[in-house]
């Protein structure tokens, strides 16, 4: 794939820079001292006044640069001995870099539905093995436990699908989708949550299976309801009340 660049849609300080800094600040005060456990994301969400998905964007952000380390079942913490240094700007980098996750998951479930039936109309024989075998590799990483690579290869699965299509059009639009979806935080999002709901692991590969039978068998019906239900999976968790952290 040919990348389109470090591109961003972001105009504005988006609320999960907004409430990174914020806490970023209560850390540097020491309202929340190193090696101390976070508020939860729920109770952040209530005292700051802002949705769920924007308080993880604001922690996720905070793990990049290592401010914050997650302790699988035990919730988020500040880390020890910290250098202030610099941080600041490193979190102003992670968003300028980054649109919203919600935003693209929304964009791709609007145009993916429409890609995936045109692959289902026009991909050749050939196009239909080359996704199965992509899929077959992918599955293989979840199985095992490697989500950064299972997350991260979800892009050529889905790039493989738009190729189908032989649209340029197509093609281009779900590269440059795709290449947003690259961006810092919605892949260490996904990872983390994976990683504290390993369980879930499964129902993505479940989904996924479902996807590629239905496009195997050219069953355009079913490949579109079951696309709908993959991104549905992905907005509803960065909502789900049983997210990332209660």
């Amino acid at each position: 794939m040919v990348p389109f660049g470090k591109m961003t849609m972001a105009k504005y300080k988006s609320k999960g820079a907004i409430i990174a800094e914020q806490i970023l600040l209560k850390i540097e005060s020491g309202e929340y001292p190193s090696g101390s456990r976070l508020p939860a994301e729920r109770l952040i969400s209530e005292q700051m006044g802002v949705s769920r998905p924007s308080v993880r964007e604001a922690i996720s952000a905070l793990h990049i640069i290592g401010i914050v380390e997650s302790r699988p079942g035990d919730g988020n913490y500040v880390a020890e001995h910290l250098d202030f240094g610099g941080l600041s700007y490193q979190l102003k980098n992670i968003f300028d870099e980054s649109d919203s996750p919600f935003e693209i998951l929304q964009a791709r479930k609007a145009f993916e539905a429409g890609a995936v039936s045109l692959a289902i109309e026009e991909g050749s024989d050939r196009d239909i093995e080359n996704i199965a075998r992509i899929w077959n590799e992918k599955r293989a990483l979840g199985r095992s436990g490697d989500f950064n690579s299972y997350t991260r290869m979800g892009n050529e699965l889905h790039y493989t699908i738009a190729q189908a299509t032989g649209n340029r059009i197509v093609i281009s639009v779900v590269e440059r989708l795709l290449d947003i979806t690259d961006q810092p935080l919605w892949p260490r999002m996904r990872q983390l949550y994976l990683e504290k709901h390993p369980e879930q692991m499964q129902r993505s590969l479940d989904i996924h299976d479902r996807l590629v039978q239905a496009i195997q068998e050219r069953n355009s019906y079913e490949a579109i309801k079951v696309i709908e239900e993959h991104f549905n999976l992905l907005i509803g968790q960065l909502y789900n009340a049983t997210g990332m952290d209660e």
